[in-house]
């Protein structure tokens, strides 16, 4: 994901629309457009102020790695969308222990049915 799309999922997340968080950070809504759309790269000033009204960290808008600790003492470092991928498919049992069965295995076995059923995806 990159850094507009993150933009668009926060902005949504804050129940707001391009319109109207333009006018919070005193820019054009075409400029917001812009942004999600990676067309357009805020300046700083305009970036510090997107992170204010959406309640984001630049890391997240960067989609920077964030370190996951478990109750073992292990660390990992993980993207946020890595993590919420990983905790749907741990949310789903039955994939969780086919994958875990043989993960190499399986992953191609969804992969090939992914491009099947969707033919966008190489």
């Amino acid at each position: 994901m990159v850094a507009g799309q993150r933009l668009r999922d926060a902005r949504k997340k804050a129940n707001l629309t391009q319109a109207e968080l333009a006018n919070i950070i005193g820019v054009k809504a075409a400029e917001i457009s812009q942004y999600e759309s990676n067309k357009r790269t805020p300046r700083w000033p305009t970036f510090n102020k997107l992170l204010d009204a959406l309640n984001i960290t630049a890391d997240e808008v960067l989609g920077r790695e964030m370190t996951v600790h478990d109750d073992e003492g292990y660390e990992i470092k993980l993207a946020k969308e890595d993590l919420e991928i990983l905790s749907q498919i741990k949310a789903n049992p039955i994939l969780y222990k086919t994958l875990l069965a043989d993960p190499e295995r399986n992953v191609q076995v969804i992969n090939n049915n992914l491009k099947r059923v969707l033919p966008e995806i190489k």
